[in-house]
């Protein structure tokens, strides 16, 4: 698990906390960043990962949880365009990947798609599980299922977005 302490924020649509760590990109996203990001001409250098609390948990399919994962997509959205912003005010360049098709917001052309949930265990050593469908779901270790992963890919040393984050909040 990891010892990283996260940057704890609130949501906008509902007062439940957003995680946010920064971490230097796994090697994966180094070696295979013209597949994963092919606008990009300099190499990653951090990640941003963004957890939102659920209100239900959201490995069931269902109308609840469907909504749930729509509400927490759009209120990660927010975030990251707010954050787009902010960074991109104090030149450092940062990639929204959407959280249910793993590709960059802002990119086209993608081979491979971003695995949000490996990136976290590999990251921050998270744990997680395959349902019966096939999808990987994140178990966090005080939220369980009940959270909504998400990443945010930056041309900036993480501890340059670390001060800036802690500015803003």
């Amino acid at each position: 698990m990891s010892k990283i302490k996260p940057l704890i924020i609130y949501q906008a649509t509902i007062k439940l906390p957003i995680e946010i760590y920064i971490h230097p990109p796994t090697q994966f996203i180094i070696d295979h960043v013209s597949d994963l990001l092919p606008t990009w001409t300099l190499l990653p250098r951090s990640i941003l990962i963004i957890l939102l609390y659920s209100k239900v948990p959201i490995e069931t399919i269902s109308q609840e949880t469907q909504e749930e994962k729509e509400r927490l997509k759009q209120e990660f959205l927010l975030l990251g365009n707010r954050l787009q912003s902010i960074l991109k005010q104090e030149n450092c360049f940062i990639e929204i990947i959407d959280p249910q098709e793993g590709t960059p917001i802002h990119s086209n052309d993608t081979i491979l798609n971003f695995d949000m949930i490996a990136i976290i265990n590999q990251s921050l050593g998270f744990n997680y599980y395959n349902t019966e469908q096939g999808c990987k779901i994140l178990n966090h270790p005080t939220q369980k299922n009940a959270i909504y992963p998400s990443i945010l890919v930056s041309d900036t040393d993480p501890v340059i977005i670390n001060n800036i984050l802690k500015k803003m909040v």
